[in-house]
């Protein structure tokens, strides 16, 4: 794993020839990435007694959902809030939530108060995110900002494009993220500084072809 910076384009490549060219099917990556946030969250100072995972409708969502049903069989109280036309699920999205859902893990559409959770999980946007992000969703990140708790992203905080930085409409201000395999050059420029918190970068074995 290097440690140098590379585009949301990159990335996705990279990804492709990880799964497509190397073999590593997409649902191990999701568990070596779920696995990861968990480990990583419970080393830190965060409070696990209440955690809410917020999750959309692609791959990233999936990593949410993972990172969910693993909390939860450890014991810890735990709820997703899943956002999006659901008929719109990525194929392991899809898969991540049929497993939750047969684990019994909480999953609703609505929160009442953002507050009453001691740690939000924002798994809502990847980095493939290309628009702004409007209407419930936004009120959703705005919401969640306005919150003040803790807030972990996986990979990166949704709204913030993943290669220039650039806040899109609208995106989560996160306390830590963390980000799988390299460096996207949006967690280190444009507007960054103001959403990222502390970056911390992990390898779940996503690799260049020249790797």
């Amino acid at each position: 794993m290097k440690q140098t910076t590379v585009s949301a384009a990159q990335m996705q490549a990279y990804d492709k020839y990880t799964t497509e060219t190397i073999g590593i099917p997409s649902t191990v990556l999701i568990e070596r990435a779920a696995l990861t946030v968990i480990n990583t969250v419970a080393a830190g100072s965060f409070l696990l007694e209440n955690v809410l995972i917020v999750v959309g409708t692609g791959n990233n969502g999936g990593d949410g959902l993972a990172i969910a049903r693993l909390l939860h069989l450890k014991g810890i109280k735990v709820e997703v809030l899943l956002l999006g036309d659901e008929r719109k699920l990525s194929a392991d999205n899809k898969l991540e939530l049929a497993i939750a859902r047969k684990y019994h893990v909480k999953i609703g559409r609505t929160v009442k108060d953002f507050r009453d959770y001691t740690l939000i999980i924002d798994a809502l946007f990847g980095i493939g995110l290309k628009r702004d992000i409007t209407g419930k969703l936004a009120e959703a990140v705005k919401k969640i900002n306005a919150s003040n708790q803790p807030v972990v992203a996986v990979d990166i905080p949704s709204g913030l494009d993943a290669t220039t930085g650039k806040i899109l409409g609208s995106a989560i201000r996160a306390t830590t993220t963390i980000t799988f395999g390299y460096i996207k050059s949006g967690l280190v420029s444009g507007d960054a500084h103001k959403r990222v918190g502390k970056l911390v970068l992990k390898d779940i074995g996503i690799y260049a072809p020249e790797v």
